[in-house]
Formats: structure tokens, sequence, C-alpha cells
């Protein structure tokens, strides 16, 4: 991308991460981000990014608005919101009154250098995903619906924690996020099966008592 993708775009900075296809609800309670919500409710993208310690990470995803699900009396609304588009921040626009008004930035979109994985790959993350959603009893474990990447798909779908979101959407490489989240979640069957094999001794503990 280049100077042509550049644009200045409203922030939210958040304690979470969103990925392109990922649907999440947010509450709107803070005056600078009801004006930034208010002013896209109909059309247009803001910018969600994660918000650390020491200031907002430089990737971060667009979001639009999906739903209004309830305004309040207060000016307060829960609405769902649905990632779209992959940015980097090129410099941050402070607004005069910070309170009242929110970040802007210019920013400039990106996406996959490498958008395809190898079939082998996406077998087994999908193996592994079906095993866990088992493990988690989930009744009718299947691929995450959506469109987009596997990777955006299958971290949207469990709550894997936000450094390794952001670690996703960082990639530009599907393969790469795949088997990211390959290791990942075979580090994880172990503790889940574990965890399973309590529950039922509990389960059956509690037979016949």
């Amino acid at each position: 991308m280049g100077a042509d993708s550049e644009e200045l775009l409203g922030l939210f900075p958040l304690g979470l991460v969103l990925l392109p296809g990922e649907v999440i609800p947010l509450h709107i309670f803070e005056e600078r981000y009801r004006k930034l919500i208010g002013e896209r409710l109909d059309e247009g993208e803001f910018g969600v990014v994660l918000a650390e310690d020491d200031g907002i990470r430089e990737a971060g995803c667009t979001a639009r608005v999906t739903q209004l699900i309830e305004r309040l009396d207060d000016g307060r609304m829960n609405i769902l919101v649905h990632g779209g588009r992959r940015f980097r921040v090129i410099e941050v626009r402070e607004p005069d009154d910070p309170e009242a008004d929110y970040l802007r930035a210019l920013v400039d979109y990106f996406e996959d250098v490498q958008p395809e994985a190898a079939d082998e790959v996406r077998s087994a993350v999908l193996d592994v995903f079906h095993r866990m959603l088992v493990l988690m009893d989930v009744e009718t474990p299947r691929e995450p619906a959506g469109e987009g990447p596997l990777s955006f798909r299958v971290a949207a779908a469990v709550d894997f924690g936000a450094p390794l979101k952001q670690q996703l959407l960082e990639s530009q490489s599907e393969e790469q996020r795949l088997e990211t989240l390959l290791t990942v979640m075979t580090t994880l069957l172990p503790r889940l099966e574990l965890r399973k094999e309590r529950e039922e001794a509990i389960r059956g503990n509690g037979k016949g008592y």
C-alpha cells in the first residue's frame, strides 16, 4: 500500500483486538466515543486499536456498526460492530478537548502478502479446532462460519486473548497465522482433556449418593 491508501480515521482504543470479519458487542458510554459512534451509526468506519499502558498499538482494524441494540436515555449505546480492513497508524492527531472529542489518525491499509496456506496446515488446524470444541462441550462442532481467512475465523471463535490476536492481526501471512494457531491449540489440548476428565469424574462420583 502507498500514499493513495492513506486516510484520516477516527480511533476507538480498547482493551481488545478486533479481527477482520469478527462481530463483537460494544458498550459506548464516554462522551467522546458517543460522538464517534453517533457520527457513524448509519455509514462509515472507525478504527479499533488495542490500548496498552504505554499507548496504542500501531496496527488495528476498521469497524462498521451493524446493529444498534439499545440507546439509553443518558446517551449510552449498546452496539454490534463488524471488523473490516487492517491498517497501520502513521500519525496520531490529538483532539483539542480529549474529554469531548476522539483521537484521529492518518492510517495506511494493508493486506496479506501470502494470502494462501497449504492444505495440510488448514486441515491440521481444523482437526485440532474440532477436538477443542468437543472438549469444550460444543454440541455441533464445525468450521467457523463467515468469509475471509480461516485463521481470523478460528481466532474469533475462541478467546485466545488480546496479545495473540494482535500478533495474528499484524501478520501478513495466512500460513504463518495458521501455524501459530496450531501451536497454541495443540498446547491447550492437554489442559482441556484434563479438565474434561475432572468434570466427568465429579459427575460420576455424584451418582448414587
